[in-house]
């Protein structure tokens, strides 16, 4: 059977809207969490689609991300998906969000940042929107194995790493010698956008 394809869609965010979440301490914004992450459009069971045994979990570790402010330190490679997974659905449900790109496939994008100059601006940020970081930090959420193995995730560059991602894609594309690709001219445009309008750069891929 064919693997469905992994895409990657490009967002103008304030994530200072996502990270007032994370150990804000506050009832009435935790209870808004969780229902948040019981209701899914796409199942109408209780529990919004999530395994029960995973329930207790993601209960505990909401409630690590709300009253403790604590992400993704100390937890071994299953709690980390349900904290991007939580994150995600904090994202869709209560981050003002601006599309800047359509669908672009992941592998295609990915090849591309790969040839990118190594330790250069231009592919260290690049990387952070196509195999994603950890909110808060920089370790990547995909790192081995396939970005189907890891599930959806979110990646980003703050506003100020937007502007270094234009001046290094512009930089890296004016020494090719052929036609820049189009899915390095739309990463290039949102991350424009976002420097210019001073907006963080926020991906979701899946």
């Amino acid at each position: 059977m064919a693997r469905s394809e992994v895409n990657v869609i490009l967002y103008a965010v304030e994530l200072d809207e996502l990270h007032g979440w994370i150990g804000c301490g506050d009832d009435t914004r935790y209870q808004e969490a969780w229902k948040a992450l019981m209701e899914d459009d796409d199942d109408d069971d209780e529990g919004g689609g999530w395994e029960p045994r995973a329930l207790p979990v993601l209960e505990r570790l909401l409630k690590r991300i709300v009253y403790e402010g604590k992400l993704y330190e100390g937890l071994e490679e299953d709690e980390r998906y349900l904290v991007t997974q939580i994150l995600i659905d904090l994202f869709d449900e209560f981050v003002d969000q601006d599309p800047l790109s359509e669908e672009m496939p992941l592998d295609r994008l990915q090849a591309l940042v790969d040839q990118l100059p190594k330790g250069s601006d231009a592919h260290r940020l690049a990387n952070y929107l196509t195999r994603g970081r950890e909110v808060r930090g920089t370790r990547h959420l995909w790192e081995k194995g396939t970005a189907e193995d890891v599930g959806p995730y979110l990646g980003y560059i703050t506003r100020e790493e937007a502007g270094k991602l234009v001046e290094g894609l512009d930089a890296a594309m004016q020494r090719q010698r052929s036609r820049p690709s189009g899915l390095l001219k739309q990463l290039r445009s949102a991350a424009d956008e976002c420097a210019r309008a001073e907006l963080d750069l926020l991906s979701f891929i899946g």
